[in-house]
């Protein structure tokens, strides 16, 4: 016992950090490098070699999450202290409310564990010091640019010895909001390509330290944000998914990447059949279809029409129509949503002094595929179904000619006005009155000669090309549209991503903890998990990652790879980049797979377990 106090004096005096749980002194020194707004894929399209350099050597995701709160202030107290804003309390950058006494920042949890140590914040946005590090550690200084971080770091690592330092650069969120948050914008690029350079300086001052090789340095890199347009805080994806890197002599060389849990079926999910899909942003995105005799409708031609939507948005806009939506009496049909937000999709018909509206279901603004259908009988009812499924319907005998002599359009009216956000698909045209059997039956399947009214078929736009400026109008190319402004987009939605398997923004601070010995105190309640092997060797707070437990590696590869944690009576099979089946087996605890082919790429794991199926990538260099 008097052995093991005299070693803890004596760490204690040259400011290591002694951990009696463990019986050991620890080296362990933490840097972490925080880059305001930077998306994940923006990182990739960016030439950064200092960053780069940090991922070969360590364990890297870009497809780590910061899915709760994405302003600032929520994620960078998310980062620090290691738990979610119900715990730290910060939904907003003014910091109200904040409960950083109960939940302190790892910096905190550092000098109560050892006040010896020597801990610094360098920040470019000031509010990190003010709210949240500022009285945690030795040293807080906020500076007006990025430069003044790079300079302040390195002036530390040349000349102190600090043990735990944070630096915060700002310059690429700055560009995210002057120019958009994008890979296909200069201004945000070039900003990325600038802190790449600042990153490199640091890292240069750090490794050529004299003490470096015994210092046992974790260098931790991240972001609390993405973006999507010039703005963040919301629930997108590309405003929740961030970069996870750690890299140092200790940890792991590993890719981390989010998984496919399942690859949904076009027929059972109303999903647009094709590899890719059209896309509208608004400012008068549209399909127009030239005027023609197949289009007339008079004021006697019954018809039918149907088509697939996808959008989260539901304002006053015009789906697909030939009027100009000005004025529900206009001459013409559209299909819209309710004025003048929703929540249900409507249908309008006008001939210049009479019109008739009906209203379908709501709940289509979900972000997935649904079939709007409605069949006009000139001297009788609109009929409106809603996925096959009748909504509504309104008299329309009254109503006369409906030709506008301007054509069609998809997205918009026929003035470019009034643009739809979202996807289009599977715009359907029939003459005559559709039968409800019909409409429900084949709602959401692919369209072939099978279908009991195809002779009524006049126009079929898939709208799947994936390519060009023209769409195709399967019956006869005297129909065929022609884009303007609308683009082509690979359809997500079509597969859906399961996240579990990698960091979150909160597992920053908590890495950090476990990579410089810190007890993990269960009843600290931590949120986050560590990524390296520090010092814990139990769970932290008991955080429900049950994927977690299910591990490719090495994950990039070049000849084999193992897959640990598997369910004891799963089937495993193994597709390679071209898609053929490869491998099939049944599972243990561990399995080892060699693939029978040196084709390099992405390789999909399909694990079965009873009813429940998830698919890993394993990427082969």
């Amino acid at each position: 016992m008097k052995n093991t106090l005299l070693v803890a004096l004596l760490a204690a005096s040259a400011g290591l950090n002694w951990n009696p749980a463990f019986g050991q002194i620890n080296e362990s020194r933490v840097l972490i490098i925080g880059i305001d707004g930077l998306r994940s894929d923006c990182l990739e399209a960016a030439n950064t070699p200092a960053i780069d350099a940090l991922i070969a050597d360590g364990l890297f995701s870009p497809d780590a999450l910061n899915n709760d709160i994405t302003y600032s202030g929520p994620g960078w107290s998310a980062m620090m202290c290691g738990v979610w804003s119900d715990s730290h309390g910060v939904t907003s950058n003014n910091f109200t409310g904040s409960n950083f006494d109960g939940f302190p920042s790892f910096m905190k949890r550092l000098e109560s564990e050892n006040p010896n140590l020597n801990t610094h914040s360098i920040c470019h946005w000031a509010p990190i010091n003010d709210y949240i590090l500022g009285d945690d550690v030795d040293d807080a200084l906020n500076v007006d640019t990025d430069a003044g971080v790079a300079n302040a770091a390195v002036s530390i690592l040349q000349s102190g010895n600090p043990h735990a330092l944070f630096l915060h650069f700002d310059d690429v969120d700055i560009n995210g909001h002057g120019y958009g948050f994008s890979p296909e914008v200069a201004q945000y690029i070039g900003a990325i390509e600038t802190t790449d350079n600042y990153v490199a300086q640091v890292i240069s001052a750090l490794t050529n330290r004299p003490n470096y090789a015994t210092e046992n340095w974790l260098v931790l890199l991240s972001t609390d944000h993405g973006g999507i347009g010039v703005n963040h805080g919301g629930t997108t994806i590309e405003e929740e998914t961030i970069f996870f890197i750690a890299s140092g002599a200790s940890v792991e060389n590993e890719v981390i990447v989010k998984d496919t849990l399942d690859v949904l079926d076009p027929a059972v999910n109303c999903i647009a059949p094709g590899a890719a899909e059209l896309g509208f942003q608004g400012s008068g995105d549209a399909v127009y279809i030239p005027d023609a005799t197949e289009l007339q409708l008079g004021s006697d031609q019954d018809f039918t029409l149907e088509v697939r939507i996808r959008t989260e948005a539901t304002p006053d806009v015009a789906i697909i129509g030939n009027k100009d939506w000005n004025s529900g009496l206009n001459p013409g049909f559209v299909f819209s949503f309710e004025y003048p937000g929703g929540p249900a999709w409507k249908v309008n018909i006008g001939d210049g002094n009479e019109r008739a509206d009906a209203s379908g279901a709501a709940g289509i603004s979900d972000g997935q595929w649904h079939t709007l259908s409605c069949s006009f009988d000139r001297d009788g009812m609109m009929r409106l179904y809603t996925d096959g499924v009748f909504s509504n319907e309104e008299d329309i005998s009254n109503v006369g000619a409906i030709d506008v002599g301007s054509g069609w359009f998809f997205g918009s009216d026929i003035l470019g006005a009034y643009s739809y956000t979202g996807a289009i698909a599977e715009v359907r045209f029939w003459h005559g009155v559709l039968p409800e059997e019909s409409i429900s039956n084949w709602h959401c399947s692919a369209l072939d000669a099978n279908h009991p009214d195809w002779e009524a078929l006049q126009a079929h736009w898939t709208l799947t090309e994936g390519a060009g400026l023209e769409v195709s109008n399967n019956t006869s190319s005297q129909l065929d549209g022609i884009l303007q402004g609308a683009e082509w987009q690979q359809p997500e939605s079509l597969i859906i991503f399961d996240y579990s398997n990698t960091p979150r923004i909160v597992d920053v601070a908590v890495t950090a903890l476990d990579h410089m010995c810190i007890d993990l105190d269960p009843a600290w309640n931590l949120d986050g998990i560590s990524w390296v092997n520090g010092c814990n060797n139990v769970d932290v707070a008991g955080v429900n990652r049950e994927a977690l437990k299910t591990k490719v590696f090495p994950n990039p590869g070049t000849e084999a790879f193992q897959i640990s944690g598997l369910p004891p009576h799963s089937t495993i099979e193994v597709f390679g980049p071209n898609g053929q089946s490869i491998h099939r087996a049944q599972s243990g605890s561990s399995t080892h797979i060699a693939p029978h082919t040196s084709s390099r790429g992405v390789y999909l794991i399909r694990i079965v377990d009873g009813k429940e199926q998830r698919t890993l990538r394993w990427i082969r260099q």
